[in-house]
C-alpha cells in the first residue's frame, strides 16, 4: 500500500472506530455493512463524517457502490480527482 493510501486508511479506521462495536480487525478488504455489522443508517452517517473529513460529497449511487473499506478509498481518490 502506497504510503498516501496507508495514512488514508488509517484515517478512515479512526472514523469508523465509534461505529465498529464489535471491535472487528480493520482492512482494506473489510466489508464496512457485513464485516462491521454496521446497518445502512449507520453507514450514512460514517459516510457524512469522511465526506466533512475529506470535504468531497457522495451520490447516492457511489454510496451504493462502496461496499469495503478500499471502496470507499478508491471513491475518495475518484472524488478528490473530480
Amino acid at each position: 500500500m502506497a504510503e498516501d493510501d496507508e495514512l488514508m486508511f488509517r484515517r478512515i479506521c479512526d472514523l469508523i472506530e465509534p461505529f465498529n462495536v464489535n471491535g472487528f480487525e480493520l482492512a482494506p478488504d473489510t466489508y464496512i455493512g457485513r464485516d462491521l455489522e454496521i446497518d445502512s443508517v449507520t453507514v450514512l452517517d460514517l459516510i457524512m463524517e469522511v465526506e466533512d473529513s475529506y470535504n468531497v460529497a457522495f451520490s447516492m449511487n457511489l454510496i451504493s457502490e462502496v461496499q469495503t473499506i478500499g471502496d470507499l478509498m478508491e471513491a475518495i481518490h475518484r472524488l478528490k480527482r473530480g
